[in-house]
């Protein structure tokens, strides 16, 4: 099956929401803290990361629908009850997923190499922006975290402003060598592979209001 590396987000067929799921019948264990996978390509690094945290549930959101189907036939397959693949463009589907979901379960979010979108007319077509932050801001639970990673230098800078300019998100970390989870992402180990160097930050939320975040 041939899939497309890049779609334009920004075209008609992904303006619409599809259906969203029961829950309960998704996740053996509903309220269990969530980990979401923003972009989350062929899944294999969601799957892996259910196995080793079945405490988890994890919800991988991906805009290729193809890339979708087969990720989550993949985890019936390995009959895992704590994870779920839904497709959609981040922007129009996100909110409605996450309000859609048990009430204070979502604790992790991880962007694993967004698409840069290098022309500065096709800017607009990022995963990170302003809006996407206030998102995940209303939904995230106190001391829930934001985990990115890319491989272009120059997305670093505007993902740290666009978060640093929120109130309640504060910069726990970055140069990092690693990533927090002991797995590594398809994309990742290519990148490693190559001997290219990979820009990481994590993001903690804060309730309370970050007074300094206007002026890093």
């Amino acid at each position: 099956m041939r899939i497309h590396q890049h779609v334009n987000p920004l075209s008609n067929k992904y303006l619409a929401l599809p259906p969203l799921p029961n829950w309960t019948e998704v996740y053996t264990h509903s309220f269990n803290p969530l980990h979401l996978d923003l972009g989350c390509a062929a899944g294999h690094f969601l799957i892996k990361m259910a196995q080793k945290q079945k405490d988890w549930n994890f919800l991988g959101l991906e805009i290729r629908q193809p890339l979708v189907e087969r990720a989550n036939l993949w985890k019936n397959e390995k009959g895992l009850n704590n994870l779920f693949f839904f497709t959609g463009h981040a922007h129009i589907v996100l909110k409605p997923l996450l309000d859609s979901l048990p009430i204070n379960v979502l604790q992790y979010v991880s962007i694993n190499f967004p698409d840069p979108w290098f022309k500065r007319r096709h800017h607009k077509r990022r995963l990170v922006n302003e809006e996407l932050v206030k998102v995940l801001a209303t939904y995230l639970q106190p001391s829930g975290k934001v985990f990115i990673q890319t491989d272009v230098e120059e997305l670093l800078p505007e993902v740290k402003s666009l978060f640093l300019a929120h109130p309640h998100f504060l910069l726990v970390q970055e140069l990092m060598e690693n990533n927090p989870f002991g797995i590594l992402t398809e994309r990742e180990a290519s990148v490693q592979r190559l001997g290219r160097k990979i820009y990481r930050v994590l993001f903690q939320y804060n309730k309370k209001v970050n007074t300094t975040s206007q002026t890093n």
